[in-house]
């Protein structure tokens, strides 16, 4: 029987590494177990215990049992020192071991990455992970494994399971503060988006692939059943998906579960299609409107306009379901009275919370290819700074703005990084004073 074990990182970068969780490794460690059977042990290693706990890093990769195969699986490059850090220190314990990278960091960054790690998967990893294990078992582990995402449909596979992880990291009531505390969990009901925005590099697949209502409900259930869920935290890119025959199967299927709900989503959506989500369970949509300013949507390619945002926020409040407006500051083309026009269109529209967060340049983004395009003279390579837009979830998540805007952009005089910094910090202030922090 040949072992692997999937390496879950500190999540350094998150104020509360534990109140989302770690789906991608617990989901290809389900595949393999459900595919492998018998010929394969699974499990899956939860380092962000070393800050829970105020553990060293160090100390909680001793903890890491011995394996044939360690998978890390590197979603944010922001990630990718400490997992070498990780593979550096288990090659040192145990010299026999192989080590497979995957995820939108290994994508982008894959010769790097192949110095790192004995593989890398390129594209999904389902099918590409179960070669790999098989291979390694045979003495026969080969350097790159690459598959197409339109290959490998998201709704064949079974959903994650919560076994994998300590029951006290599985359920949290943090997700949920807001509503009463209810005891949730996260999950991803599809993957992948076809918009192009310019500054995200989450649009891997360039498509969506949506699970069934029947796989849906199937999980709701297991999380009902084993764990007591009453709430689940979606994390897909589009919650509501756009097709209206699919938005309201999986919102059928959802009201069937009997579980409140929250996720993101685009404006745009129909008043009827709202009106059925509230009644499905929806308590909360967080929509991300980024910029009030018209030249920075259109530079990073948003494809929404303000006008969608306020009926989509007036919309959504006729039904009772609260918005979260996720904005961005220091967009390229942001004018320079943006933080005056931006509280100014949220007292407009009266959003219930708002998340603010400084720009970064993503590795695998459009603006991280092309940088000169928008205007950025210098993008910091040290991988550890591009952990996470800044704010977005604490005031105390000092990680992001790894980039130096030219003086003079193509639209005219640009922000410092200084005066990026002084905009997020007098915004975050005024909105902790109107008690819209999330």
């Amino acid at each position: 029987m040949h072992s692997v074990e999937f390496v879950v990182s500190t999540w350094h970068y998150f104020a509360n590494p534990f109140k989302l969780h770690p789906l991608n490794e617990l989901y290809l460690a389900t595949v393999l177990e459900d595919r492998l059977g018998s010929a394969v042990q699974v499990g899956v290693s939860d380092l962000r215990a070393a800050r829970k706990e105020n553990s060293t890093l160090d100390d909680c990769i001793d903890s890491i049992p011995e394996r044939d195969m360690y998978v890390h699986w590197i979603a944010k490059t922001g990630d990718s020192v400490e997992v070498a850090a990780i593979v550096h220190r288990l090659r040192q314990r145990f010299p026999k071991a192989k080590h497979v990278g995957g995820g939108v960091h290994v994508e982008t960054f894959q010769e790097e990455s192949l110095k790192v790690f004995d593989a890398i998967v390129v594209g999904p990893g389902e099918e590409s992970l179960q070669k790999a294990v098989l291979d390694a078992a045979d003495k026969k582990l080969q350097q790159r494994y690459a598959s197409r995402w339109q290959d490998v449909d998201f709704n064949d596979y079974p959903f994650p399971k919560r076994e994998f992880l300590p029951e006290s990291a599985i359920m949290n009531t943090a997700l949920f503060e807001k509503y009463g505390g209810m005891p949730s969990t996260s999950v991803m009901f599809s993957r992948g988006c076809n918009f192009n925005c310019a500054y995200c590099y989450c649009n891997i697949p360039h498509f969506i692939q949506l699970r069934s209502p029947e796989n849906i409900t199937r999980e709701v259930e297991y999380l009902k059943a084993n764990y007591g869920l009453t709430a689940v935290n979606l994390r897909d890119e589009i919650a509501i998906p756009l097709s209206r025959k699919h938005a309201l199967a999986r919102m059928e299927a959802l009201a069937d579960c009997n579980v409140a709900w929250r996720g993101q989503t685009r404006v745009g959506l129909d008043r009827d299609i709202l009106k059925t989500a509230s009644e499905s369970g929806c308590v909360e949509l967080a929509i991300g409107v980024e910029s009030v300013s018209t030249t920075a949507l259109e530079i990073v390619d948003k494809q929404i306009n303000l006008d969608q945002v306020r009926d989509f926020i007036a919309n959504a409040h006729d039904f009772n379901i609260k918005i979260k407006m996720c904005l961005i500051m220091g967009l390229p083309g942001e004018p320079r009275d943006i933080l005056e026009r931006t509280k100014a269109f949220i007292e407009e529209t009266t959003p219930d919370y708002v998340n603010v967060s400084g720009f970064d340049p993503m590795p695998g983004s459009h603006v991280f290819r092309d940088p000169k395009k928008f205007g950025i003279k210098t993008i910091n390579t040290d991988w550890e700074k591009h952990a996470h837009l800044l704010f977005r979830f604490s005031d105390q998540e000092h990680f992001g703005l790894p980039f130096e805007f030219e003086e003079n952009a193509p639209w005219g005089k640009a922000f410092s990084r200084e005066e990026i910094m002084a905009n997020l910090l007098d915004l975050q202030g005024y909105l902790r004073e109107n008690n819209m922090c999330y």
